[in-house]
Formats: C-alpha cells, structure tokens, sequence
C-alpha cells in the first residue's frame, strides 16, 4: 500500500507493552553454541506467490482471488514454486466484543458458515485443496493501513470506533489462534500503519471517527521513533503464531524498514520489508532494491530481507517496458527477495508470464545455499555476485540502472575463481548458453538493461571460503550498537568487506577485498556446521585508539583470543574449529569510551576445511 507520507510530530508513548524483549544487536555477547535466528523450518526459501493489493487494491472479492489461484495452477507457475496466495488489507468487518474478528462475508461468501464471526474455513480449503498455501492479514496497532490510506474505500470496517479496530494490537493469541489454528492460514503479513499513522494530528483521529495512537514509528523518523517498543509487538504475535501454526507458519514483518527492523527482523520473523511500498517506477524499484542490497549477512534460509512484492504488470514494469521488468525480476532474484506477485492473473500477457515463469532465474532465487547476492558499484553500472550451491556455482547480475548505455562487468576476483581459469557461462533470460570466459565477463548495457548469468568455475581456493562467500551461515547475534546509538547508523551495520560507514576495511596502509566490518562489543555467529577445519582472519580496528580483544569460539570453547591496537602490525589469526558446528566471532572493546564503540572489522575472515 502506497504509504509514503513522513508523519514528524513528536507526541510522547503512552501505551503498554506486556513484553520486553532485548533487542538482537544488544544480546549477550557470551558465547551461544546457537545459530540464533527466528526459529522456524517455514521459508527455507525466499515465499513466492501472488497478493492481490497491486492489482485490485481494497477492491477485491473472493471471486477474484478464487480464479487467480486457479491461474497460478493453470499457467503452471504454480508448479513452479507460486504457492502463496495472501490475502491483504480490506476482509475484516469488525471486532466484535469479545474481542473475535467479523469476516467481511459481502467479500468472502464462502465464510458465510451461521456463526457470527463466519469462516475462512472454506476458502483455505479451498487454495489447499489446490496445493497452495493461504495468507491474511493483520496489524500490529489498533487499526490497519487502508483505514488511514485508503478512507475512500467501501471495503473498511464497521461500527463504533471501537469494532472499527481489527488491528491486532492487544489481541496478538486471539487474532493468531484464530487465523492459525482455527482458519488454517500459513502465512500472515503484519503491517503497522496502527502504530504510525494515528496521532492526534492525522485526520482519522481528528475527525472523531478513530482513537489516538502515540506513535511507536514515526516515519523517516528513526530518533523520535521506538524501536524497542515495535520489535516487542512484532515479538508477541511471532511467538503466537509460532505457537498455533507451528514452525510451518510463515510470518511477514511489514515495517518498512522504519524502527531499525531490518536490524532486528531475522530474530522475530521470516521476512521482513526494508522499504516503502514499491511504487510502479524505475526510481522507486531501485530505492527498494537498495534498500536490501548491502543486507546479506542478515538474510539466510527462514529469513530474508523484502524489498516488497513484484511491480511487474504494472507502470514502469508492464508489456511495454519488457526490459525494466527483466532487471526488476533480475535484482529481486539476485538478492534472494521473495517474489510475490501482484498483476491480474486472470488474463495475464503471456510474455509476463514467461518472465516470472522463468525457471532458470527461480532457481536461482531458490537456491537452497540461501546466499543473498554481494554488489559491487561503478557509476551506474552495478554487479551483483551470488555464491550458489555447489563447488564454484555463482550468478551474477549486471545492472544499469541509469538511462544511457554503459559498459558492466565481472571479474574473476569478485567471482574468487582462480585467475586465468575457464568457467561455463549460462544466460538465464535467453536460455542459452555463452562462450566459456576466462578472467572477465562484459556487456555493454542499454538504458535500464540487465544480464543475469549462471556461472561454474574453479575456486581459486577450494579448501578456502571467505564468510562474504556464504553470508547465510553469517548471523549478526549482536553488532555492537543499542538503539541509541544505532540512530545514524544505516540499515544495516554489519557490512561485506567495508566498514559500517561504507569506508574499507584497512589495516596498516592495506585494504581487504573480503571481510565483515562492525563495532566491538559485538558478537557473529557462523554455522559451520562441521564442515571445517580452521577459521582465519586478520583483526583490524578503524578509527579509534581504544584496544579491541577478538575472540573466536568453537562451539563455546575460546580456541583464540589477540588484542589488537590500529597503532600495531596486524595479528592475523589462525584457530582450530574442527568439527564444530557453530563458530563465534566475540570483538569487545576496552572500556573507558563513551558513545558507538569503535569500528573494527574481520579482514578476510575466512572457513578452512
């Protein structure tokens, strides 16, 4: 839902919240012997499926989600991985008193079941009768985004103000039990315009026809904003619907970035968005896509970043700009984004179609490796390399995102194949099959042009691979900040192979192409897995005289510890992880600073088998 209007009044928080948890980058930084990311077997790979809010907004019936899942089984996308059929905002009448939810039965006629709550019973039935899965909707606030967006819609809740609060917002069991355990939902978006968009100035409350929300998340407004607040409610309704969907249920945290929730996000849910709505232009998509892109050590299977669901079909990306919505598909599958779609299946040109339905590039998206793809910038020209299962398998997307042609390209460094090796060269949009490179691939570009390629290579190690190769056994357990001092920072503090600022990581005069650059005080956790035999890298601190200890655990034994200065030669170091499954990268600062600890980084960090 397009809701891109920056809401800046500071109005204090006056509400309570039952539960507290800490924050991810403020957890202990005592070893865990875990890989501690939301506990879920759901979303091993990115969702995919279709939502109907790009093309029908709150104007939307059963009828029509009915014949679109048939679509989904009819074109065959659906036999493709297009399993998800989410329901968005708009199906809720009202809360009734007792605190269960009214289904909207004008909307949904099958829910018409003599209760007086009626039942998406039949209508899951249903998708899963045709081997799909069904997702709702919800809202961590009072009310939901299109009572605030969208006020022109016939499709809002009824009643007194107080039935009109279908959010989920002091109801988090109930609403989970219900569309869980009861409805037999697998899948539930979670929005939270309910605790964004009501403050006492915005035009719901001051028309008397809604009650006032002091805003957790104020937006573009990280300061006056309440992270720890957001991830508690986000927490609530995780636990819930962990608790009555087991670990199939899928939960999709829809924050958009704001509140520091991509930071916090793989501990609370499958998904998480990073951005406002994608809106159908090339500036926008782009804007989303940048909101994921230097966020791969927080992605992995069961959890991964959203960039929002596909704009394909639409504007900038419909059958007349075949070539924008390549590269919207190119980027999103690069990065391992879910891919959702949202045009009118019933009638779908059958070149998009086609596109989404290339098997080659979902493959791709899936890989069960779950490596979110690693830029690499140059002007406008952009390349994006992703590790894929098996020895020396890697994609690459090269991007232009500006409106003149442009020369991209890959190397055999950023691919860490061994120089002056052969690689196979696969071209997924043209399903063929390239000349054998050697050392560089190039393309020449045109205005909002794209490649994806599928190569295999020789490793120019095998016995050697760089944590930026395999960032889904990467997990930021703690980067070193508290939301106070988290405030300026990026998305994203933890870093590939720069530091949190975007500046290199270097140590005496040298730079490190590989790496993981945070602060001290924090804590990363590899799944290794018993996979390897030794774990190397070279300590650095930026910026700062303040010692750093670095330590590295192997399934919580300390197996090395040095203290490193930015006045001393480097350390390297080499400990022994043999056969542990979980490695532990400890780097605490010495105390004595006051504000955001210093910067340090892992130069070349790297698994040995």
């Amino acid at each position: 839902m397009p809701r891109t209007r920056h809401i800046r009044a500071a109005i204090a928080l006056s509400v309570t919240i039952t539960a507290q948890p800490a924050m991810a980058q403020v957890a202990p930084l005592e070893p865990s012997g875990r890989f501690s990311v939301y506990p879920s077997r759901a979303a091993q790979t990115p969702p995919m499926g279709w939502n109907p809010w790009n093309a029908f907004r709150t104007d939307v019936d059963e009828a029509k989600v009915r014949a679109s899942a048939q679509a989904l089984v009819t074109t065959g996308l659906a036999a493709k991985g297009y399993t998800y059929v989410n329901i968005d905002d708009g199906w809720a009448l009202k809360r009734l008193p007792d605190g269960r939810l009214r289904i909207r039965d004008s909307m949904f006629p099958s829910s018409k079941t003599g209760s007086d709550t009626g039942s998406f019973l039949p209508f899951t039935g249903f998708l899963h009768g045709l081997g799909l899965k069904a997702g709702l909707y919800t809202d961590i606030g009072r009310n939901t985004c299109a009572q605030r967006w969208d006020a022109d819609s016939p499709n809002l809740p009824e009643g007194t103000i107080a039935e009109r609060q279908v959010g989920s917002f002091g109801h988090a069991e109930q609403d989970m039990r219900t569309m869980f355990a009861d409805w037999k939902f697998d899948y539930v978006k979670i929005d939270a315009c309910g605790v964004a968009d009501y403050t006492p100035a915005d035009p719901p409350v001051t028309s008397g026809n809604y009650q006032a929300f002091a805003p957790m998340i104020v937006r573009g407004d990280i300061p006056k904003s309440d992270p720890r607040a957001v991830e508690a409610l986000y927490a609530t309704l995780g636990e819930a619907a962990h608790r009555f969907g087991g670990d199939a249920a899928t939960l999709s945290i829809c924050a958009w970035g704001e509140a520091l929730s991509p930071i916090w996000g793989h501990v609370r849910g499958n998904l998480w968005r990073t951005s406002p709505d994608v809106e159908f232009t090339w500036k926008s998509m782009l804007g989303n896509f940048d909101s994921v892109v230097d966020g791969a050590l927080y992605a992995g299977p069961g959890h991964w970043n959203d960039p929002d669901m596909l704009a394909v079909g639409h504007g900038d990306f419909d059958v007349h700009h075949l070539t924008e919505a390549r590269s919207h598909v190119t980027m999103w599958a690069i990065a391992a984004a879910p891919l959702l779609l949202g045009f009118d299946l019933r009638n779908a040109p059958p070149v998009l179609l086609d596109l989404v339905g290339n098997t080659e590039m979902i493959a791709i998206d899936q890989d069960a490796a779950g490596n979110q793809g690693v830029p690499y910038r140059d002007g406008d020209a952009m390349t994006v390399v992703r590790t894929l299962s098996g020895t020396g398998q890697r994609a690459v997307a090269l991007l232009n995102r500006g409106a003149q042609p442009v020369t991209a390209r890959v190397t055999w460094a950023q691919l860490g194949f061994a120089p002056g090796s052969s690689a196979t060269v696969r071209d997924v949009w043209a399903r063929a099959d390239r000349e054998p490179a050697t050392d560089t691939i190039t393309a020449t570009l045109p205005a909002h042009g794209s490649v994806l390629l599928r190569l295999a290579g020789t490793p120019a190690d095998p016995s050697t691979t760089f944590l930026d190769e395999m960032p889904a056994r990467v997990n930021i357990a703690a980067d070193g900040l508290t939301p106070e001092t988290a405030l300026a920072m990026g998305k994203f503090p933890a870093r590939i192979a720069t530091a949190p600022d975007g500046t290199p990581l270097v140590a005496a005069g040298k730079a490190f192409a590989h790496g993981i650059g945070l602060f001290a005080n924090s804590r990363i956790e590899l799944r290794a897995g018993g996979d390897f035999r030794r774990f190397v890298a070279i300590p650095v601190v930026l910026g700062s005289k303040r010692p750093v200890r670095f330590r590295v655990y192997a399934d919580r034994k300390l197996v090395r510890e040095v203290s490193v200065t930015p006045t001393q030669p480097p350390q390297p170091i080499d400990a022994n992880v043999a056969g542990a499954k979980i490695v532990e990268l400890v780097a605490v600062a010495a105390s004595g600073g006051t504000g955001r600890p210093p910067m340090i980084g892992w130069g070349n960090a790297a698994l040995r088998r």
